[in-house]
């Protein structure tokens, strides 16, 4: 799943491209209704060859000095939660080299070929870091709130739709 910034999926509800979406957006757009999904946890993740090459084991694999220089990966411009975990880790975000990889599955590929350390949905990491592919970074997850915004209509097939959704949602993600 990607996860767009609020003028992007507001402007997709309002533009009538969509009549309901995912969101990270909790507070309604204009005409639309808003339901709690639960929280989608991330990862900072790199390969153990990239963890060698960039980060001393004496400080750390999440230390200042390897992430300030060590390659990212983020999907897209508008992709902040590698940014969010550097300030976490009081590392000034603008310091490293990124490469963007706009393609859910493509994002995670580039993270396994070791173009970059990058924040991957646990789900999504859980076998590679199980058999060793990927090694955590340490630090902070980052766990990020998602939302189901629907127009305001009565739609039988929507509700329906909705119903599905939330209700996998709470089977997959992480509940307050």
């Amino acid at each position: 799943m990607c996860i767009r910034d609020r003028d992007y999926t507001a402007g997709l509800l309002e533009s009538g491209t969509v009549t309901a979406a995912v969101t990270s957006q909790h507070s309604p757009v204009a005409g639309c209704s808003v339901r709690p999904l639960g929280a989608m946890r991330y990862l900072a993740v790199a390969t153990p060859s990239f963890r060698a090459a960039w980060f001393s084991e004496s400080d750390g694999p999440a230390s200042g000095p390897g992430l300030s220089h060590a390659p990212l990966v983020d999907f897209d411009r508008r992709d902040d939660l590698q940014t969010r975990y550097l300030t976490a880790l009081d590392v000034d975000p603008r310091l490293p080299p990124r490469h963007h990889v706009p393609a859910s599955n493509d994002f995670a590929t580039a993270v396994l070929l070791g173009m970059g350390w990058g924040m991957l949905p646990e789900h999504q990491a859980e076998s590679a870091l199980a058999d060793g592919r990927l090694v955590p970074l340490g630090g902070p997850a980052l766990d990020v709130q998602l939302y189901w915004q629907r127009w305001k209509l009565t739609s039988d097939l929507l509700s329906r739709i909705e119903d599905a959704v939330v209700r996998h949602a709470r089977a997959s993600l992480r509940q307050a």
